[in-house]
C-alpha cells in the first residue's frame, strides 16, 4: 500500500511536480511503497516544494484507489492543493 504526507492540522495533502515512468512531469501526490522509505524522505521532498513546518507533517497509509483518486481530483493542476479530513472526506482548492 502507498504512504503520504498529511498535515496534522490542515489535512493538506503533500503534492508536487513528480516524474512519471515515461520520464514525463506531472503534477501529483507524493507518495512511497513503504513507511522507512518515507520516513527517509519526508523532510528532503517537503523543502523541495516550499514546506517550512516539516514536523507537522506525517506519513498515512492509503490504499491505491484513493492515491488514484487523489491525482484525478489535482487534475495535473499546480494551483490545485488537495486535503482529506480525518473521516476520508477529499476536497480541492484552487490557488489563483
Amino acid at each position: 500500500m502507498p504512504y503520504v504526507l498529511r498535515h496534522t492540522q490542515s489535512g493538506q495533502i503533500a503534492t508536487g511536480i513528480l516524474r512519471n515512468g515515461y520520464n514525463l512531469d506531472y503534477y501529483g501526490t507524493k507518495w512511497w511503497d513503504d513507511e522507512e522509505e518515507a520516513d527517509a524522505e519526508r523532510e528532503a521532498f517537503l523543502s523541495s516544494v516550499g514546506v517550512t513546518d516539516v514536523p507537522f507533517w506525517h506519513i498515512l497509509k492509503v490504499d491505491e484507489n484513493r492515491l488514484k483518486i487523489f491525482n484525478v481530483k489535482l487534475k495535473n493542476d499546480p494551483s490545485r492543493r488537495l486535503f482529506m479530513d480525518k473521516e476520508g472526506v477529499v476536497t480541492v482548492t484552487t490557488n489563483g
